[in-house]
């Protein structure tokens, strides 16, 4: 075989190695991305003790929620936690200088009209600007309500301008936190992890039969 024939045969031979190696790490990546967007694992990140109040049985505070001052809406009206025993609570908190909450706003709008009422769906406003204790106001609340086309009553100004956002919260009507994410998903992920984690307290609620993702602290 003529040498520069030799040459190019193994010059093929590597690239094929090549390809096939990086298809190889591609199928790892997308096999362990699948395995860490399991239903059953909370992704709430290092928030501090999470870890104690998500998903346990013995803890119906909403995260120390319910004992907050009541949160004024978009219309100006307080609205407080404790409204809302009885039934499935959806939390999504934004601001408006958070690129990633123009998207997820939109997401989280599309996910509530497939629930059909089961949910109540609230929008927290976390702070009006970046700086320091530059906390949400009631025209801030009017604002965020104003361009997405969200129930004034539902959009809620706070003093919370140290969160990590977009974050999301799912509450039981009993007052478990039943799950956080930090970060964006996709209105077809809201429904899913509400499907997911409804469908276990309903359960357990039924049959006192606890999901694997529940713990009674």
């Amino acid at each position: 075989m003529p040498q520069a024939q030799l040459i190019m045969n193994r010059k093929d031979s590597r690239q094929k190695r090549v390809l096939w190696l990086t298809a190889l790490c591609l199928l790892l990546t997308i096999s362990s991305s699948c395995e860490k967007s399991s239903q059953k694992e909370h992704s709430w990140g290092r928030m501090k003790e999470l870890e104690r109040v998500v998903g346990n049985m013995n803890d119906t505070s909403y995260s120390t929620g319910r004992t907050q001052a009541p949160r004024f809406n978009a219309l100006g009206q307080p609205v407080s936690m404790p409204e809302f025993d009885g039934h499935f609570v959806w939390s999504e908190y934004a601001a408006p200088w958070c690129a990633a909450c123009g998207w997820q706003t939109p997401e989280t709008k599309q996910a509530e009209r497939g629930l059909a009422g089961s949910v109540v769906f609230l929008t927290i406003m976390t702070s009006k600007g970046q700086a320091f204790n530059d906390h949400a106001t009631v025209e801030t609340a009017q604002e965020w309500a104003g361009r997405y086309g969200l129930d004034s009553g539902r959009v809620l100004a706070a003093e919370l301008w140290h969160k990590t956002i977009p974050e999301h919260r799912f509450y039981s009507p009993n007052g478990h936190t039943l799950f956080v994410h930090v970060g964006s998903l996709s209105a077809t992920q809201i429904q899913e992890k509400i499907a997911f984690y409804k469908s276990g307290y309903d359960h357990w609620s039924k049959t006192g039969e606890a999901a694997d993702w529940m713990t009674f602290q």
